[in-house]
């Protein structure tokens, strides 16, 4: 079943004023939340926008669809799919298969890829700029502690320590059990 017919007959209804057939046309939810009346004011109120979402749709290719649907499993992920031809396949979010197509998408896959405290998941979602940033960030604190002989530790009692490089960076680092981590990184206070 194509969908393109149930635009169409929602464009008719929109240009027309029928507040009813196009309620008939929203989903389930939609249709809970707003009465006829509703529809027609919204109708009216949007009049403008609405004939150019009109316009929009009769020129726009016939082939232009593409039905997408989305299953949330029981760990609150969500498994994007795509109809493709009569088949619907996987879209994203398994296998870190993420889509990045819509600004959902990426919102997703940062949301996903912060549940599963995924840094490659990261790297994917994040633009350009952030992601350099960080990578540079992450090179510059590789370099500077590359020699150990040039950190100076600094013990502050048995459970903290303050470790500076020669660059000027400040490792602050803090005991928990018997191991230690890192609790900032940054420049040494001046």
């Amino acid at each position: 079943m194509r969908p393109e017919p149930s635009v169409r007959e929602y464009i008719t209804a929109v240009r027309a004023g029928d507040a009813a057939r196009v309620r008939t046309l929203l989903d389930e939810e939609s249709r809970a939340r707003v009465t006829d009346d509703e529809v027609r004011q919204l109708l009216t109120d949007n009049r403008a926008e609405l004939e150019a979402q009109a316009r929009d749709f009769d020129q726009a290719p016939a082939n232009n669809v593409q039905a997408r649907a989305r299953v949330t499993l029981d760990s609150g992920e969500v498994v994007a799919l795509v109809l493709e031809g009569e088949r619907w396949v996987i879209d994203s979010g398994v296998l870190d298969a993420l889509s990045l197509r819509t600004p959902l998408d990426a919102v997703r896959a940062l949301r996903q890829s912060l549940q599963r405290r995924s840094w490659a998941g990261l790297e994917r979602v994040l633009a350009r700029l952030p992601r350099a940033q960080i990578e540079a960030d992450f090179d510059s604190v590789v370099e500077d502690t590359a020699d150990e002989l040039d950190l100076v530790v600094d013990a502050q009692g048995s459970n903290r320590a303050v470790v500076r490089t020669t660059s000027g960076r400040r490792i602050e680092l803090v005991r928990e059990g018997r191991d230690w981590r890192v609790l900032s990184i940054g420049p040494e206070p001046r």
